[in-house]
């Protein structure tokens, strides 16, 4: 059994070593499909690609935003390295100059250094491995807070979505049994106006063939059926039964109850359903809102 997840959530988490302070964020709003973005210093940058593989083994849908920041240790590796070939040079150019145009002054310490690649800086590189094993204690906390979330998010959207399909159970029920009471109604309005049309005594047969017809167009028995079986097993999915995400299969269920319900409302002339039907509609738009947030 699996939970249900909300796509909306939030986790942190933090770890300390050698590496320094790393922590690690991941806030998740709803998407469509997965879409992952990173950032991390510069310094952690090589595990992007990591840091994406292992969030996306994690989760199946929304737009995830991981944040990493590294504090303390070597969060920015370096060391600054002297260019001696490039100094030579500049201080052998500058004494020509002096001795060429007959000018004052020495190439003292604080020139030389302010010239332009004397002394540049050489990051150090680091143990990709250790940086990892540091980073994914952090990035397995933050995972777990966020799927946590997700999960209690979820379980508030299951609540709100079970209310909703009872109403829209009680709404069929009450249909079917008006349904029967509305095809007589009509088979009766149909025959009055079939005596009043033809100046003669119209065929019987003729009579109880077009009133079978207007029967089937206005029965709605089996749209019924179809809602009634599309509610059972929108209650199973929700219920985690399954093991995979279920959020697109409740979106494809909510299209198909919809499609149920508008033909209801087309071939039951009748006020009563009509008002029972606007009711459906409307908590079935508030079901699809919750279903978008769902995993």
């Amino acid at each position: 059994m699996t939970e249900i997840r909300s796509m909306t959530g939030f986790g942190r988490g933090e770890a300390r070593g050698p590496a320094g302070t790393i922590s690690v964020e991941m806030r998740s709003v709803n998407n469509r499909y997965l879409d992952v973005q990173v950032k991390t210093p510069r310094s952690l940058a090589a595990l992007e690609p990591r840091i994406r593989k292992a969030v996306q083994d994690r989760f199946s849908r929304g737009r995830i935003d991981v944040f990493v920041n590294r504090s303390g240790g070597d969060a920015n590796p370096f060391r600054l390295v002297v260019n001696h070939d490039l100094a030579n040079q500049y201080v052998g150019a500058l004494r020509e100059l002096k001795e060429r145009f007959r000018l004052s002054g020495e190439a003292d310490l604080s020139l030389i250094t302010s010239l332009p690649d004397v002394i540049v800086r050489e990051e150090i590189s680091e143990d990709v491995e250790a940086l990892w094993t540091q980073l994914y204690v952090a990035m397995e906390s933050a995972a777990e807070g966020l799927r946590s979330m997700r999960e209690t998010e979820g379980a508030a959207l299951v609540r709100d979505i079970a209310g909703r399909l009872e109403t829209i159970a009680g709404i069929a029920a009450q249909v079917r049994l008006r349904a029967p009471e509305t095809v007589a109604q009509e088979q009766r309005r149909m025959n009055e106006a079939l005596q009043k049309l033809l100046a003669e005594q119209p065929d019987p047969a003729r009579v109880a063939q077009e009133i079978a017809i207007l029967a089937e167009r206005t029965d709605v028995t089996e749209e019924l059926t179809r809602l009634d079986s599309h509610l059972v097993q929108f209650r199973r999915m929700i219920s985690g039964a399954g093991a995979e995400p279920v959020g697109r299969k409740l979106d494809f269920l909510i299209q198909e109850m919809g499609r149920e319900v508008n033909t209801i409302a087309s071939k039951a002339q009748d006020a009563a359903i009509s008002v029972q039907v606007v009711t459906a509609k409307a908590e079935l738009e508030k079901v699809r809102e919750q279903v978008q947030n769902i995993e």
